[in-house]
């Protein structure tokens, strides 16, 4: 397996980070592994790379939005977000499990706006520099001087009411989760033209906020309504926009399939597709490709997607016919049945 660009750097970097005795390393690619590096605890918000490095790592790692301030590490990787915004509640979200003097490094693709991202570092340190820049990616350091608060979650939630398909929604975002503080035109879009006659338990896969989730069940109290998603963060939100509209709903972590059992009789998704810098829609296909082998006879699944995104082949290959439901200059929402 090819080793992502960012962990090079760090090997390049490994008689530096061996200084320390205690690293934390925060948010690392799928697969991580630096021989030599003195690991004290690896965290991550996704479930996908948890599940990937827990078989290596055992109780090392660790998932989910629960710091553990016992742990007080002399040394941080964090690895840059995709989404720049969530950068800063990840050094808030690190910062408590540092003793003091802890230095942090920050490492990330030149694409994926590690220069900017490195501006952040001053939320923890006066100075911070860069150590090195290689492979299109670059490594900072900052010494941290700042007295850690420690990391409530709800400081950085954000609520907004909005109305789709005539439903009112209070939704609950935080950074780093899908359409931050606003909703996605191609939800909306998916929403108001879902096809009728749903019943019994339909999963929203890769819930995000839960909109997708808590419409359906808002409109309809009998489904059995069922949210998951690899972000820590999105499930989070998607718990909380459940409270926001008093509804009751399962929300929980799943990479793909893997922690659905049983057969559903709908899915509603607006799946995801970038990673990083890149475009990446790897996780979808897989879920696409598995999906009739957790659906009931004859359940839809209805999947919103930009429209340069090759879905009908892939879903015409997997469910025989795909249907167009609607579509605008920038999204079309499909519909297909087991």
């Amino acid at each position: 397996m090819k080793m992502h660009p960012t962990v090079q750097v760090l090997e390049r970097n490994l008689a530096v980070l061996q200084r320390y005795q205690r690293i934390l390393v925060f948010a690392p690619p799928a697969h991580f592994r630096v021989p030599g590096l003195p690991i004290e605890r690896i965290h991550t918000f996704d479930y996908s790379v948890y599940r990937s490095l827990a078989e290596l790592y055992g109780e090392t790692v660790r998932f989910g939005v629960e710091p553990d301030p016992t742990l007080q590490a002399d040394a941080a990787i964090v690895f840059m977000p995709k989404a720049k915004q969530e950068l800063v509640l990840m050094l808030a979200f690190v910062a408590p499990m540092l003793a003091a003097g802890a230095q942090v490094f920050l490492v990330g693709e030149k694409r994926g706006g590690i220069e900017s991202g490195a501006k952040q570092l001053r939320h923890l340190g006066a100075r911070s520099f860069k150590i090195d820049s290689a492979k299109h990616c670059q490594l900072w350091q900052v010494s941290v001087d700042v007295a850690p608060k420690p990391f409530v979650l709800d400081d950085w939630l954000e609520e907004f009411e909005t109305e789709v398909a005539g439903q009112a929604l209070k939704v609950a975002s935080l950074p780093g989760v899908f359409s931050f503080g606003r909703l996605d035109e191609g939800t909306a879009l998916m929403l108001e033209n879902l096809p009728q006659g749903m019943r019994g338990r339909v999963l929203d896969f890769g819930c995000g906020s839960g909109v997708i989730g808590c419409y359906l069940k808002l409109k309809q109290p009998e489904l059995r309504v069922e949210m998951v998603d690899i972000h820590a963060l999105a499930l989070s939100c998607a718990q909380r926009t459940c409270a926001l509209n008093g509804v009751e709903a399962q929300v929980y972590a799943s990479d793909g399939w893997s922690d659905v059992t049983g057969r559903v009789d709908a899915v509603i998704t607006n799946p995801p597709f970038h990673a990083g810098v890149h475009t990446e829609y790897d996780t979808t296909e897989s879920f696409i490709r598995q999906a009739r082998d957790h659906m009931s006879k004859s359940a839809p699944l209805v999947l919103v997607a930009n429209s340069f995104l090759n879905y009908p082949t892939l879903l015409s290959q997997v469910f025989e016919k795909c249907e167009t439901l609607v579509e605008n200059t920038r999204f079309r929402v499909y519909l297909v049945r087991r």
